[in-house]
């Protein structure tokens, strides 16, 4: 049984009973140091395979499809770390990146009939080069 101490000394609160939010990849840093599991990209590639396909399974608007979708990004950020890569600094680079190509040169933003937006024609793809 875990008590309070136990979620202090884990970095889940601040010895002053507030919540701290740890990100994702610090998420699985620490899911890696206490296992003291491999960090291995072909483990996460399997693993990112069968989440996918639980989420595909769950059923749309309940909370095993909720909870599925937390198990994919959790094994996708376990699979960037296995890489070396910080998924954080490209999924940040990747919004500012649609959120600059969404508005078109009339400062509009197009819709498809699906209701995906419009990339604007000519604008600069993000730049993650360095990330890899």
């Amino acid at each position: 049984m875990i008590n309070s101490d136990d979620l202090e000394a884990f970095g889940y609160y601040d010895g002053q009973g507030k919540p701290t939010h740890k990100t994702p990849m610090e998420m699985v840093e620490e899911y890696q140091s206490i296992t003291k599991q491999v960090p291995s990209p072909s483990l996460y590639e399997v693993l990112m395979k069968e989440e996918f396909q639980e989420w595909l399974d769950a059923e749309s608007g309940s909370l095993e499809e909720l909870k599925e979708m937390a198990d994919l990004i959790y094994v996708t950020y376990g699979r960037a770390y296995a890489k070396g890569w910080d998924l954080g600094e490209a999924l940040r680079r990747v919004h500012k990146n649609n959120m600059g190509r969404m508005y078109q040169e009339d400062g509009t933003i197009k819709r498809r009939e699906d209701g995906k937006i419009v990339k604007r024609p000519g604008y600069p793809k993000v730049s993650l080069g360095d990330l890899v």
